[in-house]
């Protein structure tokens, strides 16, 4: 099923928002109209009221009144209006009722009060109309009681109204339908940067992700997403060269021993040997493929750590055992170089203890091959806010500063022509780095004239 486009959506809630609107606005024009219609109706009975009252109070006789019924009526002015002036008897003394209407009993307001608009009552007909009543006491020319029921039937103001709601409903529609239309023209114009900015989009593949989406005129609202998609091509682009690297890198360190075997193993086929030289054979083979398997071990890895497969064991480890004894291990490899382990570690680490070792493993690995013969490789321990840094120091040629931001990549190393078969295959210290992702902290190394240092940072509570 296809989606609605963000255009039409956005102008069909403009519609509704505007219906809305209209409408709200027609609610209140409409009630202030019934309002005010509803005050002038009352505000004509009441002075309908006083006006009898004063007519009865000033004219000479009541007979007189009575022979005169067309001024009342051209009072009146339209068969909606009633007046109707009684004795206390019940008997009429004018009585303009054009509909014969039978009125309900009513009370009436006190001679000398002035009537209110809350005095005015509605009343329901029996034919459905609606009836705005009001009677009130009055004195005849002779003294005599009367009341003066004065009425109108409201159903001029009902068909006014009524007329009114049409001509809102119609408003209301027409201005929902063209704030419709208009804000689907309005809005697929302004969207139009969004189209172009797909557009651009669709033109990145692999072969230019150094391409990057135009900024310069962008609007300001995608401005923003577009320097986000811009960082996450900078991104791909340096993940794409990486793994490029990285697949080129993985063939030559796959070849070189590929390449050694199936020399030396044509010679041996080649050429009649002895036990002993086969044995010799046997054994250089036997090198390259603990060097193939410690390269197949380390990429696995390093895939499962990119990939979080790895769930940490998390402990409070003693950072001093745990110098200890990679002291212990490498002591008899450091022996060989004349070169001293010196171990400082002291406190506790929440760690997982064999990515740790590992990782320091690798590091001390590297120290013992790289250090100068009969120098001191320490390991040392700095606390500082929120973190602890463990360190590995040893003396030895400075690494120029042009590798120091490349020494963690995969296959990297600073002289590829000290290669020992017995090395991590260029792997070891992106191993550290993956440790380290794993446990969220940090490692660094800095290198100088007083040697090198590299540096694993722990977040510590």
């Amino acid at each position: 099923m296809r989606s609605r486009s963000i255009a039409w959506r956005l102008a069909l809630a403009f519609a509704m928002v505007c219906a809305l609107v209209l409408g709200a606005i027609g609610v209140f024009l409409y009630r202030s109209l019934a309002a005010e219609i509803a005050y002038r109706d009352d505000l004509a009975l009441l002075g309908r009221l006083e006006q009898v009252r004063a007519l009865l109070a000033d004219s000479d006789s009541l007979d007189a009144l009575q022979a005169r019924p067309r001024l009342y009526q051209n009072m009146l002015g339209n068969l909606d209006s009633l007046l109707l002036v009684r004795r206390a008897d019940g008997s009429n003394v004018i009585a303009i009722n054009p509909r014969q209407r039978t009125l309900p009993a009513l009370n009436s307001i006190a001679r000398d009060q002035p009537p209110q608009r809350r005095d005015v009552m509605t009343w329901q007909a029996p034919d459905g109309a609606e009836v705005a009543l009001l009677s009130g006491e009055a004195q005849g020319p002779n003294g005599e009681s009367l009341t003066v029921i004065a009425g109108k039937v409201l159903s001029e103001r009902e068909q006014m109204l009524a007329s009114y709601r049409m001509r809102l409903y119609v408003a209301i529609g027409l201005g929902a339908l063209l704030a419709f239309a208009l804000g689907l023209v309005l809005l697929r114009r302004g969207l139009q940067p969004l189209r172009q900015l797909s557009e651009a989009v669709r033109g990145i593949d692999l072969r230019s992700l150094d391409q990057r989406l135009p900024a310069v005129g962008t609007p300001a609202e995608l401005l923003e997403p577009v320097n986000a998609l811009n960082a996450m091509l900078v991104r791909l682009e340096d993940s794409f060269q990486r793994l490029s690297q990285f697949s080129a890198d993985l063939a030559h360190e796959i070849r070189t021993p590929l390449h050694t075997l199936l020399a030396s193993n044509g010679q041996a086929l080649n050429h009649s040997r002895s036990t002993a030289e086969y044995q010799e054979l046997l054994a250089s083979n036997m090198e390259e493929f603990e060097r193939l398997k410690r390269m197949a071990e380390n990429l696995m890895f390093l895939a499962r750590a990119e990939q979080a497969e790895r769930a940490l064991d998390l402990r409070t480890l003693d950072l001093a055992d745990i110098g200890n004894e990679l002291c212990d291990y490498f002591e008899a490899l450091a022996d060989d170089r004349g070169i001293h382990l010196r171990n400082t570690f002291s406190g506790q680490l929440f760690a997982d203890q064999q990515l740790l070792q590992r990782a320091l493993g690798n590091l001390l690995a590297n120290a013992v091959r790289h250090a100068d013969v009969g120098s001191v490789i320490s390991l040392r321990q700095r606390d500082e806010p929120g973190m602890c840094w463990l360190q590995v120091n040893n003396y030895g040629p400075a690494i120029e500063p042009e590798h120091l931001g490349k020494l963690f990549d995969r296959f990297y190393r600073v002289d590829p022509a000290r290669a020992e078969p017995g090395d991590s295959g260029g792997l070891g210290l992106a191993i550290v780095q993956s440790i380290m992702q794993l446990h969220g902290g940090q490692v660094r190394v800095s290198s100088d004239a007083t040697g090198t240092v590299f540096e694993l940072g722990f977040v510590v509570n």
